[in-house]
């Protein structure tokens, strides 16, 4: 799965996401967003055939997506 579908997953259940400016979660809303992600990640990943180095990329561009800058 691309960023960007996963991105299109989560503005299509949350479409304040799509818009600029700030969005507030709750505690329990930040859980279900993280609990969801992880879903996807380890479930509908694709296995890798060998160990990958992890990259700093991956941190960046999901900080870019929360504005964590």
């Amino acid at each position: 799965m691309k960023k960007s579908e996963l991105w299109a997953i989560y503005t299509r259940r949350n479409p304040s996401f799509a818009q600029d400016g700030n969005v507030t979660l709750s505690a329990r809303g930040l859980k279900k967003l993280f609990d969801a992600t992880w879903e996807i990640a380890m479930y509908d990943g694709e296995e890798e055939t060998k160990p990958k180095k992890e990259s700093s990329t991956s941190l960046h561009d999901l900080m870019s997506i929360f504005n964590m800058k």
